[in-house]
Order: C-alpha cells, then sequence, then structure tokens
C-alpha cells in the first residue's frame, strides 16, 4: 500500500505550474493529512502488535499457573514447560519491537500533525489565504519536517535504549 505522504508534496501537485498561495495551502494541508494517515496506519499495526503480545503473554502466564496448580492434570509440568517458554519468547519480542512505544510515538506524531492541520485550516476559514506570504508556507513546512526529525530521532532512541538494555543482560549473562 502506498500512501500520497510517501510521494510528498510534489506527487500532490503538478509541477509544471506555479500554485498560488491558496493552492499551496491547500496541497500542503492535503499533505498533512495523507502523513496523519501514515501514522494512523502505523498507529492501528503498533497497537495490534502490543496487545496481542501482552494479551497472550496474560493468558499463557495465568493458564501455567493454574495448570501447575491442579494435580489432577497429569504430566502437568510438560504442560505449563512449553506455556512458560511462550510467555518467555513473547516478552523478548516484546522488548525488542517496543510496539507499545511505538504506538505511543505515532498517537503523539499524529497529534502534532493535527494540529499543524488545524493551524492550515484556520488560516484558509478565516484569513485570506491567497495573501499567505512565501514565509508562512515556510514555517508550516519547517513545523512539518520538525515533527518528522524529531518522530525518527526518538524512535532512534528507543531503538538505542533497547539495545542498551539487550547488551546489559548479555553481558550480566556472560558473569554467572
Amino acid at each position: 500500500m502506498s500512501f500520497a505522504s510517501e510521494r510528498g508534496l510534489w506527487g500532490i501537485v503538478d509541477g509544471d505550474t506555479p500554485l498560488s498561495s491558496r493552492d499551496s495551502l491547500v496541497a500542503f494541508r492535503q499533505l498533512i493529512s495523507a502523513d496523519m494517515d501514515w501514522a494512523d496506519s502505523r498507529k492501528i499495526r503498533f497497537r495490534r502488535s502490543a496487545a496481542v503480545i501482552r494479551v497472550t503473554t496474560l493468558v499463557l502466564t495465568g493458564a501455567s499457573t493454574v495448570v501447575l496448580g491442579i494435580p489432577e492434570i497429569p504430566a502437568r509440568s510438560s504442560v505449563a514447560l512449553p506455556m512458560v517458554a511462550g510467555v518467555t519468547i513473547l516478552s523478548a519480542l516484546d522488548a525488542f519491537f517496543n510496539w507499545r512505544s511505538r504506538w505511543v510515538l505515532m498517537e503523539e506524531t499524529q497529534y502534532r500533525l493535527h494540529r499543524l492541520r488545524d493551524e492550515i485550516d484556520f488560516l484558509l476559514v478565516a484569513g485570506r489565504p491567497e495573501d499567505v506570504a512565501p514565509e508562512r508556507l515556510q514555517q508550516f513546512f519547517d513545523e512539518q519536517q520538525a515533527i518528522w526529525s524529531d518522530t525518527s530521532r526518538r524512535w532512534v532512541e528507543f531503538r538505542r535504549t533497547s539495545q542498551a538494555e539487550d547488551d546489559r543482560s548479555a553481558s550480566k549473562e556472560e558473569h554467572r
């Protein structure tokens, strides 16, 4: 699936014809909306993954405890041990992929993009968009770029933090 935001502003407008200030503002608004759609698609994916991992981990943890506590179940440790191993694997995957943090990051990104789009909407509705100075358009663009730069920087920090935690865990295991 391809999003309009992946094509950028150039993919939304006809590059051969100069746009009026109003048309530039409307085209940029469309790009912000496309960015919001992209963030929303990722947010949904990350939220679903985070929920599946958490619920599955909870169910396996509870089920393994119940299985171990019922003496009538034959070979109960043989049933509970794979469940506990599954919890361990799921917990490691959750820590590695960090879906919840990514979900929250996309929520924040979408919120910031929504605010930017609201500012553009206000200018389109309440102002005279045909008189928008190029500097104002540049400010909107700079804010959009800052939002994506911050999102990217924070994602890299999440990965570094996760990698550092993995390295510390591996180091502790080596010393044992």
